[in-house]
């Protein structure tokens, strides 16, 4: 028979967790699936974060991020904004993110966004910093992978926020188990005025004066709704997913904060999810996976600096995914075949002051975007049982077909792409007793976005020529555990080539150009210790090297910007009793360079000479349970009123939040 953990975490690592929670329908001798999130599962490069270390103490999906070694977040303009998440020095594009299977990294301009998932409802979360999680094409900066909330019992749950800036969040989830399915559906509703004071270079009232003003038009409003339905019968086990989202934030202007500022982004997005497992009763077949998804999601981002100047422009894009992987047993050896097919289509529509925008090769045009991608592969397992070792080898082979068309152009010329990407990766481990060490190997790669590839004929030019970005990674760790200490470690080593950079000429018209290579050396340990029986602490450093190689004379011998390549934190948590417990982390964050020529902006901060982007940030947390009632306090950033964003700009600092949740309604 069949069984996930025998696997944990090589090829199913939480991946249909619902699946071990419905009772089969008939008599029949089936071996339920049995997720364990357990910690015994984590590694050095791989890590599994449990519904119950965050729910009741994270506000977003980047808090939760940020605690885990090796993870970089930088959030601009407080919540709702754009969130630039980095894996051991990695771009944000270079990272993949999955929602219960489905990769969400859009083709168009290769990012993802965080925001559009709530805490409450993840049920568990994925990372592997530097290899693919089972199956598929191997990343350069690793992957995050979300599993939605699928309860095994019977559940109603009522959740309620507030804080500072006008923080407002209501959350309900419920779930009913019946003997061959599991129906579980949930909403959240999240407002916010991000009101927070920002020192304005030109106040609107005087522009020859700055001035700390209570940051203008930067509200955010999220509602989002999911479905699942899980059903299991005979050897078939089958997930239903429905989820929606609607976002709208509003878009401040940082030079002069004006009153008369109305620009926002706002997005709605539809996605339907289908897994179908079969368990076979064959010695040499275990399973055979089949999943299906597809997603709308309309953007409209509306740009209105005065009560004159209105441009609108619209972004529809359309996902559509299905894949198939069967589970082959021999003696020690596993292997899994896959094969998957997705496609993506975005299109724009653009208005300034009601009036369609013509394609005249100066101003940006309306485009319509495909791409076709088809991977290949198979992954190979040895698990023998008589050897304290494990390995494995992934070998995927990736087919991209882009296409770009201008609309509102007469005779307008269609660009086409075609390329064909090879990635592998090895891995190894050994465990004994208390220690487990293990060695990564992988080839990987970030293909160009549409947006790199053909630009939007007016503004931003496209370069077809564009190669992609490869890296060649090395990574070896250690870990020891036992009751009261665990040590986890590891370094590791990137080859990056063809560096994906946006480049402009004096005219302001900007492309991509692969303008570099880079060499990328880091460090990690992790600490925990418990002190005493209530009493547990946590140390971490994350140190990076960086260097870049390139062609062109001011970006060479530099490094990598956007990445801080120093951190360093201390976290101690105290079990008062069984209702109240104290958590208390503070970081240092240093050596974050703002842009590719290693050139810092003018520190506007006021907290004196040096590097203006270094920053320490202390957060505390207060947590309290009794029965089906829990309460939770956090304090973020509490000694410092501010610092400084990825742009130099003064972010969100010091806040508070109360969450109240009641289950068992």
């Amino acid at each position: 028979m069949f069984s996930c953990l025998r696997y944990l975490p090589i090829i199913c690592p939480v991946a249909m967790p619902a699946f071990a929670q419905v009772e089969p329908a008939s008599n029949e001798d089936i071996e339920i699936i049995e997720v364990v999130n357990d910690q015994s599962f984590n590694s050095p490069n791989y890590q599994v974060l449990q519904r119950e270390s965050f729910v009741h103490s994270s506000q977003t999906l980047a808090d939760i991020l940020q605690s885990v070694n090796g993870i970089q977040i930088r959030q601009i303009s407080g919540i709702g904004n754009p969130v630039s998440v980095s894996i051991r020095g990695s771009s944000s594009k270079q990272v993949q993110l999955y929602i219960d299977g489905q990769l969400i990294n859009d083709s168009q301009f290769g990012g993802f966004d965080l925001n559009q998932i709530p805490t409450e409802q993840i049920e568990s979360i994925e990372i592997s910093k530097n290899q693919a999680i089972g199956t598929g094409s191997t990343p350069i900066g690793g992957v995050i992978r979300i599993n939605t909330y699928n309860p095994t019992q019977d559940a109603a749950k009522l959740t309620l926020a507030t804080g500072s800036f006008g923080y407002r969040e209501a959350n309900l989830l419920f779930n009913k188990a019946f003997k061959v399915h599991s129906l579980s559906f949930g909403g959240n509703y999240v407002n916010s005025d991000n009101d927070y004071d920002f020192l304005v270079p030109q106040s609107f009232e005087d522009s020859s004066q700055s001035d700390e003003q209570a940051l203008r038009n930067n509200e955010f409003t999220k509602k989002t709704f999911f479905i699942n339905d899980i059903l299991q019968f005979d050897q078939h086990q089958i997930r239903l997913n429905i989820q929606y989202n609607d976002q709208e934030k509003a878009l401040p202007n940082y030079r002069n904060n004006s009153p008369e500022n109305s620009s926002a982004l706002n997005s709605d997005s539809l996605r339907y999810s289908y897994q179908h497992q079969w368990l076979s009763d064959s010695s040499w077949l275990d399973s055979i996976e089949f999943e299906a998804y597809t997603e709308d999601k309309n953007e409209r981002y509306i740009s209105s600096p005065d009560s004159i100047q209105l441009d609108t422009n619209d972004y529809e894009t359309q996902k559509h995914h299905i894949g198939f992987k069967p589970l082959l047993t021999w003696h020690t050896f596993n292997l899994i075949p896959f094969v998957s097919f997705n496609k993506q289509e975005f299109t724009s529509v653009s208005l300034h002051n009601g009036q369609p925008t013509q394609c005249n090769g100066i101003g940006s045009c309306d485009i319509s975007a495909k791409q076709k991608q088809f991977n290949v592969g198979s992954r190979l397992e040895w698990q023998p049982i008589s050897l304290p070792l494990e390995a494995y080898l992934l070998v995927s082979n990736l087919r991209e077909e882009n296409s770009n068309t201008a609309l509102n152009q007469p005779d307008a010329e269609k660009f086409q792409d075609n390329e064909d990407y090879l990635t592998t990766e090895l891995g190894l481990s050994l465990k004994q007793e208390n220690f487990k060490i293990t060695a990564n190997l992988s080839d990987g790669v970030r293909t160009p976005t549409l947006y790199e590839l053909f630009g939007d004929r007016g503004s931003f030019k496209g370069n077809d020529d564009l190669l992609p970005e490869e890296a060649l990674t090395l990574s070896v760790g250690g870990q020891y555990t036992d009751k009261k200490l665990s040590i986890s470690s590891s370094i590791y080593q990137q080859k990056l080539e063809n560096s994906i950079v946006a480049i402009f000429n004096s005219s302001n018209v900007g492309s991509y150009s692969n303008v570099s290579d880079a060499d990328l050396r880091g460090f990690e340990i992790q600490v925990n210790y418990q002190l005493f029986e209530p009493l547990s602490l946590s140390l971490q450093t994350n140190i990076i090297d960086s260097e870049i190689e390139s062609d062109f004379v001011a970006f060479d011998n530099n490094k990598l910007p956007g990445i801080y390549h120093q951190q360093y934190s201390i976290a101690l948590k105290y079990q008062v009793n069984k209702a109240w417990q104290v958590s208390f982390k503070t970081s240092q964050d240093k050596e974050l360079y703002f842009n590719l020529i290693n050139r810092f902006q003018n520190d506007v901060s006021g907290f004196g000479n040096g590097n203006p982007s270094d920053r320490t940030v202390s957060d505390l947390s207060i947590y309290w349970k009794q029965d089906n009632h829990h309460v939770s306090f956090s304090a973020n950033n509490l000694f410092n009123d501010q610092y400084q964003d990825l742009a130099n700009r003064t972010s969100q600092g010091r806040s508070f939040q109360i969450k109240y949740t009641i289950e068992g309604l």
